[in-house]
C-alpha cells in the first residue's frame, strides 16, 4: 500500500511536464500520446523539483506537504496560462502528416505480423518485463538500501531534506560528525523527490522512495521504443527495447537506487530531439523537436554534474551544427534558426546560471565532488586493456559493442553521412572525450576499478541501443530490396 503513494507525489510533476511539453510542440505536435506522457513524467519531475530547490533555498519555506503542493499547482496554473496564451495566438492545431519512409515502415513491421513472429514477441516481453520485475522487487523495494552510492548520496540526502523540512548541506559524515558534504555540491533533484514522495506518505519508506528509480528506467525504454519506431517501425522499435532491457549492467543500474539510468532518460531526450529535428519533413516538426530538445538540455543540468561538464556541450555543439545544417540545404529560415537560438540559450541559462552562481556561493566542487582544478597529468598504465575487457571480455554488456562496431563498419555511410551522424557524432565524442581523463589524471582508478568509466556507458546505452537499431534496420532493409 506504502507504493499508492507514488500516484498522487507523482501526479503534478507529471502533469506540469506534459503540459509544458504542449506548449513547446506549437501547432505541430510530434510526440506519441504515452511518449509524451513519459517525458512529461521525466521532464516534469526534475522541472518541479529544480523550482520547489530554489523556492525552499530563497525563502525559507518549509518541504511539507502543503508546501510542495502550493509550488506544483502553482507551476501547473503557471504552464496552463502559457498554454491559453500560445493557444490564442497560434491557428488551430493540426497533426503532422507522417512521412512516406515511415509509412512504408509502419505498413511492413508493425501490421503483418505472423503467428510465430506474435508469439515471439509476447514471450520476450513477459521474459522481460519478469527480470524487471524480479530485479525492482528484489534491490527497489524488498530489500534496504546498501550501495554506497545510494546510502551516503541519494538516500541520505533525501533522508535529511525530509526530516529537517529543508535543503540541508550539511551532513553526517561516516563518524557522525556534522560537516559540508561534499556530495551537497550533486544536484538535489533525485534526493529531493524521494523526500517529496515520504512527505506525502508520512513517513521514510526505503521500497517507496527506491520505487521512482524503477519508474526512470522504465520510462527510458518506452521513450526508446517510441523514438525508434517514428524512424523505424514497430518491429525493430521491439527489438531496440528488448536489446536496452537486455543490457545487464543497464538492467542493474536501472533496478538499483543509482541515479545514472534516470541521467540517461534526460541525455536521450536531448539529443534524440535534434536527430528527429534533422530527420523531419516539416519545418515545423523540425521547430517542435528542437523545442523540446531545448527544454531537455537545460533540465539536463539538474541530474548530475557531468551532464553540466561533459554532456551538454556536447548537444549544444551538435545542435548549432545541425541548425548550420538546415540552414544551408533551405530546410530552416535564418529567423527560425535564430528563434531556435533564443529557445536554447533562454531555458539553458535559466537553469545553469541559479545552479552555478548557488554552487560557486557555497564552494561546491563542479566534478563529482572533486575539484577540477589543480588536476596533475601523467600517463597511468594498464588503463586501455581495462577499457577493453569491461567494453568487450565481461558480460557487462553483452554483444552491444562488437554489434555496434560492426554496424559502424557495414553501414558506415548511413552512419557518418546522414542524419544519424547526429547519434553517431554525440556517441564517439562523448566516449573518446572521456578517454584522456582515465589516462592522465586521478580519474585512472574511474577505470582500472571499473567504476566511473562503467557509469559513463549506461549513461549513453539507449543512444547506442537506438544507433544499432536504426543502422540495423537499413543493413535490413537493403537485404530485403
Amino acid at each position: 500500500m506504502i507504493l499508492f503513494w507514488l500516484i498522487p507525489g507523482l501526479f503534478l510533476p507529471t502533469l506540469a511536464g506534459v503540459l509544458a511539453i504542449r506548449i513547446l510542440e506549437g501547432r505541430a505536435p510530434v510526440l506519441f500520446k504515452f511518449e509524451r506522457i513519459t517525458l512529461g513524467f521525466v521532464l516534469g519531475v526534475t522541472l518541479t523539483m529544480f523550482i520547489t530547490f530554489f523556492a525552499q533555498i530563497l525563502t525559507g519555506i518549509k518541504l511539507t506537504v502543503l508546501s510542495h503542493l502550493i509550488i506544483q499547482i502553482s507551476t501547473v496554473i503557471a504552464i496552463v496560462l502559457l498554454y491559453k496564451i500560445t493557444k490564442n495566438k497560434s491557428n488551430e492545431e493540426k497533426k503532422p502528416a507522417a512521412s512516406a519512409g515511415n509509412k512504408i515502415h509502419y505498413s511492413l513491421f508493425t501490421i503483418h505480423y505472423s503467428f510465430l513472429t506474435r508469439s515471439i514477441i509476447l514471450i520476450l516481453i513477459v521474459w522481460s518485463l519478469l527480470k524487471i520485475i524480479l530485479s525492482s522487487a528484489t534491490f527497489l523495494v524488498l530489500t534496504p538500501s546498501f550501495l554506497d552510492d545510494a546510502v551516503d548520496n541519494w538516500n541520505l540526502r533525501g533522508k535529511v531534506f525530509f526530516t529537517e523540512r529543508r535543503i540541508k548541506l550539511d551532513l553526517p559524515n561516516e563518524k557522525g560528525e556534522t560537516e559540508i558534504y561534499p556530495l551537497s555540491a550533486y544536484p538535489p533533484t533525485v534526493p529531493l523527490i524521494k523526500a517529496e514522495l515520504s512527505a506525502f506518505a508520512g513517513k521514510w519508506d526505503e521500497g517507496l522512495i527506491n520505487s521512482i528509480h524503477l519508474l526512470w528506467y522504465l520510462s527510458t525504454i518506452i521513450l526508446v521504443y517510441f523514438a525508434i519506431k517514428r524512424s523505424a517501425g514497430g518491429i525493430f522499435a521491439l527489438l531496440g527495447a528488448y536489446m536496452l532491457t537486455s543490457i545487464p549492467l543497464y538492467l542493474m543500474h536501472g533496478t538499483n537506487p543509482y541515479a545514472d539510468a534516470f541521467l540517461s532518460a534526460h541525455i536521450f531526450a536531448a539529443i534524440s530531439m535534434v536527430y528527429f529535428a534533422v530527420t523531419a519533413d516539416n519545418p515545423e516538426e523540425k521547430k517542435s523537436f528542437l523545442r523540446l530538445g531545448a527544454l531537455s538540455a537545460a533540465l539536463l543540468i539538474f541530474t548530475k554534474n557531468e551532464a553540466l561538464l561533459i554532456h551538454l556541450p556536447v548537444i549544444l555543439a551538435i545542435t548549432a551544427v545541425s541548425l548550420f545544417w538546415l540552414k544551408k540545404k533551405n530546410k530552416l529560415q535564418t529567423s527560425e534558426c535564430v528563434k531556435i537560438i533564443y529557445w536554447y540559450s533562454g531555458f539553458v541559462l535559466a537553469v545553469a546560471l541559479p545552479w552555478i552562481i548557488f554552487k560557486l556561493a557555497n564552494g561546491f566542487a563542479f566534478g563529482n565532488a572533486q575539484a577540477l582544478s589543480g588536476i596533475k597529468l601523467s600517463w597511468h598504465p594498464g588503463i586501455m586493456k581495462a577499457v577493453f575487457y569491461n567494453t568487450f571480455l565481461e558480460g557487462n554488456w553483452l554483444l552491444l559493442f562488437p554489434l555496434l562496431l560492426i554496424l559502424l563498419v557495414i553501414r558506415r555511410k548511413d552512419a557518418f553521412k546522414t542524419p544519424l551522424l547526429v547519434l553517431t557524432a554525440f556517441l564517439l565524442i562523448i566516449y573518446f572525450g572521456q578517454m584522456p581523463l582515465y589516462m592522465f589524471t586521478f580519474l585512472y582508478t574511474e577505470a582500472v576499478n571499473q567504476t566511473g568509466y562503467s557509469r559513463g556507458l549506461v549513461q549513453i546505452v539507449p543512444i547506442i541501443v537506438m544507433l544499432a537499431a536504426l543502422l540495423l534496420e537499413k543493413l535490413i532493409r537493403q537485404e530485403q530490396v
